[in-house]
């Protein structure tokens, strides 16, 4: 049961939520054209140590092969990312799934012929190539190469499923014993997917939830958050806080979010419904599992989150948040909170305080 305090829900033909500026105005972690070359930079980063498998197959020096390396890994993470092609990639994407496959093979066998001709281009430009052009066998360096690119695509592959931050804590084994966080965490649910799929079908709905889930990454990933977990059309995303790190940019990440699920509701044709919530707190994380792991979450503060969606649904607002999660939000220009009153969550005795917000 939910017990309200003093919250009122809107009348009938209430705005849901005051409205906010369609321009770009709230503040981001980095601007886009800094992100672009800051990507850049770290695929060519990692694309360089394809060299070390190169240097050992090849028999080449390393700064010879990292050079190859970072051309040949770099292109080819560039084109698997968007940054390089990506009309292309889209266009491929789309495809029947074996006409796809071949033209992926193919685009990555034409990256890697241009990432050595590239990397011989350089280090014939820098006088790097003296020492090691007899040892440098095109055919050996496209062989060894395709097989450090495959490796590199299922390893980045690996991490893209499972998001940077789990991955590395998965790795590093930084959960292998429970921790307790500070977190601030925002849910996202689609509001209307059974609707949907009772009219349009099962597959089609799933290809709606598909776009609607792949919408949050970049407004995600610019305010520097973690989707922690999907749950049918649900998506978790969090932020570790710390006493040097007490906010993170979770509102404005939630508004920028508003904004892309609003355009692409304009670009599909389609009702697309949302609610966005956002909670704080303490919460123990832990690796758990054995074939399959993933890190989780324990806690009051988790259990709390799991029940605010309904409460954004019995108060008709596509966004809310509690007094808590209020308080660990960087601030966003212009934006302020609206109190709708304490509720009282099955299961938990104190009574949490909900806000809107108002602009």
């Amino acid at each position: 049961m939910i017990a309200w305090g003093d919250f009122r829900p809107p009348p009938p033909g209430a705005r849901p939520m005051v409205s906010l500026p369609e321009s770009p105005a709230l503040p981001t972690s980095s601007t886009p054209r800094w992100r672009h070359m800051r990507a850049w930079v770290l695929v060519l980063l990692i694309g360089s140590t394809l060299g070390f498998p190169i240097a050992h197959w090849a028999g080449v020096s390393l700064p010879v092969s990292m050079v190859h390396g970072a051309f040949i890994g770099g292109l080819c993470l560039a084109f698997k990312h968007g940054l390089l092609l990506r009309t292309l990639r889209d266009h491929i994407v789309d495809l029947p799934r074996g006409r796809a496959l071949l033209a992926l093979y193919a685009a990555y066998i034409l990256l890697i012929l241009l990432g050595i001709a590239l990397a011989l281009t350089v280090e014939e430009m820098v006088g790097m190539d003296g020492d090691d052009s007899p040892n440098i066998d095109f055919f050996q360096v496209f062989t060894y190469a395709a097989a450090s690119v495959i490796l590199l695509l299922l390893l980045d592959q690996s991490r893209s499923l499972i998001g940077n931050q789990v991955f590395f804590a998965l790795i590093t084994g930084r959960y292998a014993r429970p921790l307790e966080e500070q977190r601030l965490f925002l849910a996202i649910d689609m509001a209307n997917s059974t609707a949907l799929a009772a009219r349009l079908g099962d597959r089609e709905a799933m290809r709606i939830v598909g776009r609607f889930l792949h919408a949050l990454g970049e407004p995600v990933r610019a305010h520097g958050g973690s989707i922690d977990k999907y749950v049918g059309d649900q998506a978790i995303i969090s932020w570790r806080l710390t006493p040097q790190r007490p906010d993170a940019p979770a509102l404005a990440c939630a508004l920028a979010i508003r904004r892309t699920l609003t355009a692409l509701r304009r670009d599909m044709g389609v009702e697309l419904g949302f609610r966005i919530t956002l909670h704080a707190g303490p919460v123990i994380v832990a690796q758990v599992g054995d074939q399959r792991r993933e890190i989780t979450y324990f806690g009051d503060t988790i259990n709390s989150l799991s029940r605010l969606d309904a409460i954004a649904k019995e108060a008709g607002r596509d966004l809310i948040l509690t007094a808590d999660g209020w308080q660990r939000c960087r601030p966003v220009p212009g934006v302020t909170p609206l109190p709708l009153g304490p509720v009282t969550l099955r299961g938990r005795e104190a009574p949490l305080e909900i806000l809107g917000l108002e602009g």
